[in-house]
């Protein structure tokens, strides 16, 4: 009978053993999956952001391309840094 009572014990330790890492390993389960969504959320924003920028950066390539069509380019010389000329004044 005390055999029966040891291993009831022990086999009682080991249930309750694998029921708090079962619960542990829910909760990193949970923790990743937030994480997931957390991290999705965060690449919507850059992308989003990033959507701007390219948006915005098209809208200064052409402002640039239309302030250098007003630009003679007898008068003056736009390219300095790979042009032999130097800035007419």
């Amino acid at each position: 009978m005390r055999i029966y009572r040891i291993t009831s014990m022990v086999l009682m330790i080991a249930c309750t053993a694998l029921l708090v890492h079962s619960n542990h390993q829910k909760n990193e389960t949970a923790k990743i999956v937030d994480q997931y969504f957390d991290l999705q959320t965060e690449y919507t924003k850059i992308f989003d952001d990033v959507q701007e920028l390219e948006e915005y950066s098209d809208r200064l390539e052409e402002q640039v391309d239309l302030l250098t069509s007003f630009i003679s380019n007898a008068e003056y010389e736009i390219d300095t840094v790979t042009s032999d000329k130097p800035l007419n004044k």
